[in-house]
C-alpha cells in the first residue's frame, strides 16, 4: 500500500514541475513581447524631433513653391510696348505650355506675334526659357513666335518704380512727371487712328492686309514699316518703302 502511495506522489511532483516550467517560459515570452510593443509604440525623443523638423521643412518648401513670382513680359521687337505683368504660380499655371497659351491670348494679334507666343527669352536674349522654374521674381522677359530674338532696349519706356528692388524714395518729382507727360502727348497727337490696306507688290495673286494705325501701335514711320513687315512678310525681308496705288512714294 505504501509503494502505491509513493508512486502517486512522484507522479504529481513531475506534473507540477512541468506546469511551473510552462508558466515560467510563458511569463518570459510575455515580458519580451511587452518590451517589443513598447519599443514600437513609444518613439524616442530624437525620432520625434526629426519628424517635426521634416514636417516643418516640407511645409516651407510647399509654401515657397506656391508663392507667386511677379514678372514682366514684352513683345519681341516692339520697342513701344510697355510690357505686361504676370503673377506666376503653380496654382495658376500647371505647366509651361499653359503659360504660353495665356501669353498668346494677351499679347498676340494680327500684327504682333500673329503665330502666337512660342518662345520666351531673357531680357538680353542670352537664354531661352524652357520651364516655369526658370522665371525669377522681379525679372523681365521677351515673348516671341519662331523668329530670333530682336535686340531692343525694352525697359527704356517702363516706369522704373515698378521694379521690386527699387526703393520708393527714387520717385521722380511732380514737375518732372508733368513735363514728361506733356512731351509724350505732343509726340502722339500728330497721329490719328486710321485703318489702311497694304498690298504686297509682285505678280497676282497679291497678298493684302489691313492695319490699324493709332497712338498705341504707331509712334513713327519706322515703326509703321516694322509692323507692315511683320504682317506682309516679303520674300526680300524688310519693307523699306511704301507707294500709293498711283505710284507716289509715301
Amino acid at each position: 500500500m505504501s509503494l502505491s502511495r509513493s508512486i502517486e506522489l512522484e507522479h504529481f511532483d513531475e506534473r507540477d514541475k512541468k506546469q511551473r516550467s510552462v508558466r515560467r517560459s510563458g511569463s518570459g515570452a510575455g515580458s519580451t513581447a511587452g518590451s517589443t510593443r513598447g519599443n514600437g509604440l513609444i518613439p524616442s525623443p530624437a525620432h520625434s524631433a526629426h519628424c517635426s523638423f521634416y514636417r516643418t521643412r516640407t511645409l516651407q518648401t510647399l509654401s515657397s513653391e506656391k508663392k507667386a513670382k511677379k514678372v514682366r513680359f514684352y513683345r519681341n521687337g516692339d520697342r513701344y510696348f510697355r510690357g505686361l505683368v504676370y503673377a506666376i504660380s503653380s496654382d495658376r499655371f500647371r505647366s509651361f505650355d499653359a503659360l504660353l497659351m495665356e501669353l498668346t491670348r494677351s499679347l498676340s494679334d494680327k500684327v504682333n506675334l500673329p503665330q502666337g507666343v512660342r518662345t520666351i527669352y531673357t531680357i538680353d536674349g542670352s537664354k531661352r526659357i524652357i520651364g516655369l522654374e526658370e522665371l525669377l521674381e522681379g525679372e523681365s522677359y521677351v515673348c516671341a513666335s519662331n523668329e530670333p530674338f530682336r535686340k531692343v532696349d525694352y525697359t527704356k519706356n517702363v516706369n522704373p518704380n515698378w521694379s521690386v528692388n527699387v526703393k520708393a524714395g527714387t520717385a521722380r518729382s511732380l514737375s518732372s512727371l508733368v513735363s514728361l507727360k506733356s512731351e509724350a502727348k505732343e509726340n502722339k497727337d500728330f497721329i490719328k487712328p486710321k485703318l489702311v490696306t497694304v498690298i504686297r507688290s509682285g505678280v497676282k495673286p497679291r497678298k493684302a492686309v489691313r492695319i490699324l494705325l493709332n497712338k498705341k501701335t504707331a509712334h513713327s514711320f519706322e515703326q509703321v514699316l516694322t509692323d507692315i513687315t511683320d504682317a506682309i512678310k516679303l520674300d526680300s525681308g524688310v519693307v523699306k518703302r511704301l507707294v500709293t496705288l498711283d505710284g507716289k512714294q509715301v
